[in-house]
């Protein structure tokens, strides 16, 4: 239940948040970690919602007092920054707070998601692309398109956003008080044979691993006391999620998650939107290992139905991915909006383009060509056109 809290070990205090059944009424909610090292005293991300910030302040308080406070977002996403203003009311006579500089810019959610859903508009209608409440969506369309006659498209999009994040209220990202990571002095970490950049914390009580893959900006965090590893978004099912993300970044943390898990230096595994802890080799090692498998099977799903029909639209390869009976279209189309945030369309769209797929036609109606080839069936239409 959200805000309950696990005491994984006598000075790490996991924060459970929340993944709803229905994200339209609900927020998704990030896990949280405490971790206290002596006289100092750590809070990994910041979560959404009341019941969260509740149960972060009890752990806080089973904590105790602390010299030093520091607390570290793993990224920007409104789920992980609500309560960042808690830095302000932990009693500690030295504060810091950290996130890295691209998440500066991600700072305002509305703003934010309203330039990525401009980006995926290029592509396709992606309030079209909701199978649940459609009629809602669709509605929503005809606003942000009359919007549009007035003050532009991404404007009118970035207007709409209001109506999502409300359910985030309050949001306190505490801007004020954030240190870029990037400031601090950047090093070579190993964990036995896999080798990150990125910063270290206190004496050595708190690794913060680059990653970049979910967002630009997203860190994993790594404590050696413990060998847990907390791998934030990094670990969501559905990648590429957004357009800014990178799934080939994504394969090669994970990649290196498993290699570090597979040579013992992980033995706790939590991250951000798993409401559960990983532990032990074979449990993290199975998880993450799934995580991969299924992205690749995904993947190949994809080039299949391109294979079949060249210049398709974002929806009619929905449609036909829908219709396979693979377990992991099964387990991805279960994931989906209003499950978790993303939609499956947008999701397509991201793997699609980084796979070399050439997306040809008008903005929101544009259709996919394998690469390489001539351009399908707008190339044969022009032909045709020519002949006549």
């Amino acid at each position: 239940m959200i805000g309950d809290i696990d005491r994984l070990f006598d000075n790490l205090w996991f924060v459970v948040g929340e993944m709803p059944e229905d994200l339209n009424k609900k927020p998704d909610i990030a896990n949280v970690l405490v971790y206290c090292a002596g006289d100092r005293l750590y809070l990994m991300d910041s979560g959404v919602g009341l019941q969260m910030r509740a149960g972060i302040e009890r752990a806080l308080q089973e904590a105790g007092t602390a010299r030093s406070f520091t607390l570290l977002n793993s990224h920007a996403h409104a789920d992980h920054i609500c309560h960042n203003d808690l830095i302000h009311t932990v009693p500690a006579a030295e504060k810091h707070h950290y996130l890295a500089e691209p998440g500066l810019e991600m700072l305002d959610p509305c703003a934010y998601f309203g330039q990525l859903f401009h980006q995926m508009s290029e592509y396709y209608d992606p309030l079209t692309g909701y199978q649940a409440y459609r009629l809602k969506y669709r509605l929503a369309g005809l606003l942000r398109d009359t919007l549009a006659l007035f003050v532009g498209q991404e404007r009118a999009m970035t207007m709409l956003m209001p109506n999502v994040f409300k359910k985030f209220e309050p949001i306190h990202p505490s801007r004020e008080t954030i240190q870029p990571y990037e400031t601090l002095l950047k090093r070579e970490l190993r964990v036995g044979n896999v080798t990150w950049s990125g910063w270290v914390l206190g004496d050595d009580a708190v690794w913060v691993l680059e990653e970049r893959g979910h967002s630009p900006d997203e860190v994993l965090f790594y404590v050696p006391e413990h060998r847990l590893l907390h791998t934030a978004d990094l670990t969501f099912e559905l990648f590429p999620t957004w357009p800014d993300s990178n799934s080939q970044v994504t394969r090669e943390a994970l990649h290196k998650c498993l290699a570090m898990a597979r040579a013992g230096q992980v033995q706790v595994l939590t991250d951000s939107h798993h409401h559960q802890v990983y532990r032990g080799q074979s449990d993290i090692v199975a998880f993450l290992d799934t995580l991969l498998s299924d992205h690749e099977r995904f993947r190949e799903v994809l080039a299949q139905v391109m294979d079949e029909q060249d210049g398709l639209t974002v929806g009619q390869v929905y449609a036909r991915v829908r219709e396979r009976d693979d377990p992991v279209v099964r387990k991805y189309l279960a994931c989906e909006f209003p499950h978790t945030p993303p939609s499956l369309q947008a999701v397509i769209v991201a793997s699609l383009l980084e796979m070399g797929y050439q997306a040809r036609g008008p903005q929101r109606r544009k259709r996919f060509f394998r690469p390489g080839s001539d351009q399908g069936g707008w190339n044969v239409a022009r032909k045709q056109i020519e002949a006549a």
